[in-house]
């Protein structure tokens, strides 16, 4: 199933419109995502499927910028390792903050995060914007649920202290309620260079590879809560 989306001319020539493919098993959801993903202007090409096997066949033909799929289903792991062969961006919708059934090199590999209740035109317009960006989607509630499971469900007890600087902690605080670099600017209102070195300082600081894991590893020290 292909889904057009009617773009502004004048709009359509200053973005560029990427491709999706959905592969949700539920009917109500599948068509619901891209009902919605056909209301964001920089989503062009949509395409459907109800399960992850037929989902390779369009996914080794078009090629689709990005993959959103279910995370804890059979052929959810299969799906995004081929995803990631064509260079697809994958967006893991997930129906709650249980992580179990979810396998752990779905989880590594999927570049942004979706609850399933959560999802409204808005929430996937930021996260296509966010996807765009190379920027890791990923909502403040299941960062401590990550960052459990990577430690086994068990916190570590003896860490050295962090220190962050005012403004870093003012970074990092918007960091977890899920800004980009330019609306974190924005709020802060300094460049976007400068939200860049100060992310740049807090990975290195949390020792974390990525923001995703920075705004875990500070859930987890107690530095931000799970309130965002």
């Amino acid at each position: 199933m292909t889904i057009g989306t009617e773009v502004d001319p004048g709009l359509e020539r200053s973005i560029r419109q990427r491709t999706v493919l959905v592969a949700i098993e539920n009917d109500l959801t599948r068509y619901g995502i891209a009902s919605m993903l056909g209301q964001v202007a920089t989503v062009g090409e949509i395409w459907t499927c109800r399960s992850e096997e037929q989902a390779m066949i369009p996914l080794g033909q078009h090629r689709p910028d990005i993959l959103i799929c279910q995370g804890g289903t059979p052929g959810a792991l299969s799906l995004v390792q081929a995803a990631k062969r064509y260079a697809t961006q994958i967006l893991l919708l997930l129906e709650d903050l249980d992580l179990t059934m979810v396998e752990e090199t779905t989880l590594v590999t999927a570049d942004g995060f979706l609850l399933q209740d959560k999802a409204t035109v808005e929430m996937l317009r930021a996260a296509m914007d966010r996807l765009a960006s190379d920027e890791l989607l990923l909502p403040s509630e299941l960062a401590r649920s990550l960052m459990m499971r990577a430690r086994g469900g068990t916190p570590s007890r003896t860490v050295p202290a962090i220190c962050l600087t005012p403004r870093e902690q003012e970074v990092l605080g918007l960091l977890s309620q899920g800004l980009s670099n330019k609306q974190i600017a924005r709020r802060l209102t300094i460049s976007e260079h400068g939200v860049k070195r100060h992310v740049t300082s807090l990975l290195a600081k949390l020792n974390a590879p990525n923001r995703t894991l920075a705004v875990a590893v500070a859930l987890q020290q107690g530095l931000i809560s799970s309130d965002g």
